[in-house]
């Protein structure tokens, strides 16, 4: 029979649910699970984060707007601390974890008002379960609470389910950063074409998931190939969709670290700039060495010279040398 269960099931203790309510304690018992196996670890804590609509596929028998009063519930509750952790400050896809003191309050407070009803076995297994704190806290952890609400819930399984219902389109949420990266290609685009036609932004936001998802690109580096491709004259025109970037995204990613390095290269000083020495300020004088400077000439060049009176002019001098010696 198809209603039998041919699926990974649904699971809950029924003491958790005697004691916070059916509908939250199977969200605690899911967020439970994916706690465990979250990597997303802040202030001392680990975190999960999911966009409405993607815990909303993992109920599917709820409303949209059911789960988020059950939410909300476990929130006022104070069993689940909601945060922001988001890189982008237009993402407001919150962040939660289990505050597991307070839902081991919550237990035992439904243990105290219903004890006087119970056996004294009854209330031991009361206590057992309640305990589902997290280790990482100080509270022990239940070996019951710690199954998943799927049996072997893994992420390879929540793809294989999806695969299944793939004729269930996704449905982003206008304040997800998938929503909100798809819209920011798409207000670009318009800005050089005004008249382009809208498209299906959440067709758009599905593969903004898949590139974060699948490809490993982070949110920052989305939202910079967005702004760089729109700004290239070639690229503005051929990436019109958030799948065409998918696509193009190891091009672009590898034109423009080409272009980086080739703009570096220009700005970096040439080998021969280190090579010169330090410049000396040489006197006007030695500029001009080489320059041809005139000889003087003596006043008896150019003139004829009488040898005979030069001869007796000497004579003369020999003689009053000799008279002035004796």
């Amino acid at each position: 029979m198809n209603l039998l269960i041919n699926e990974p099931p649904l699971q809950v203790l029924p003491t958790l649910a005697v004691a916070i309510g059916l509908n939250n304690s199977i969200v605690v018992q899911q967020m439970h699970y994916w706690l465990r196996v979250s990597k997303n670890e802040r202030d001392g804590h680990k975190w999960v984060y999911k966009t409405i609509d993607e815990w909303n596929e993992e109920f599917p028998f709820w409303s949209k707007r059911t789960l988020e009063r059950v939410i909300q519930n476990l929130e006022d509750m104070e069993i689940l601390a909601a945060g922001n952790y988001n890189k982008l400050k237009m993402d407001r896809t919150k962040w939660y974890r289990i505050d597991y003191e307070m839902l081991q309050k919550c237990c035992n407070s439904a243990y105290r008002q219903n004890g006087g009803m119970e056996s004294d076995k009854m209330a031991e297994s009361n206590t057992s379960n309640c305990q589902i704190g997290n280790r990482q806290n100080g509270v022990n952890v239940s070996d019951k609470m710690a199954v998943p609400i799927t049996r072997e819930y893994t992420e390879n399984t929540t793809e294989n389910t999806q695969r299944k219902s793939s004729s269930r389109k996704r449905v982003y949420d206008e304040s997800s950063v998938h929503y909100q990266l798809a819209n920011r290609l798409y207000q670009k685009i318009l800005i050089d074409d005004p008249s382009f036609k809208k498209p299906n932004l959440n067709i758009w936001a599905d593969s903004i998931r898949l590139m974060m998802e699948k490809d490993g690109r982070t949110v920052e580096a989305i939202e910079y190939l967005i702004d760089w491709s729109q700004a290239n004259s070639f690229w503005k025109s051929n990436i019109l969709s958030t799948k065409k970037l998918r696509e193009k995204a190891t091009t672009l990613i590898r034109q423009i670290k080409a272009e980086k390095a080739k703009e570096d290269k220009a700005n970096s000083p040439s080998p021969n700039h280190y090579r010169q020495g330090r410049t000396e300020i040489v006197p006007e004088w030695f500029h001009k060495r080489n320059e041809e400077k005139p000889v003087p000439v003596p006043e008896e060049v150019g003139q004829e010279i009488d040898f005979e009176a030069e001869r007796q002019k000497i004579l003369e001098r020999l003689r009053r040398a000799k008279e002035n010696a004796q």
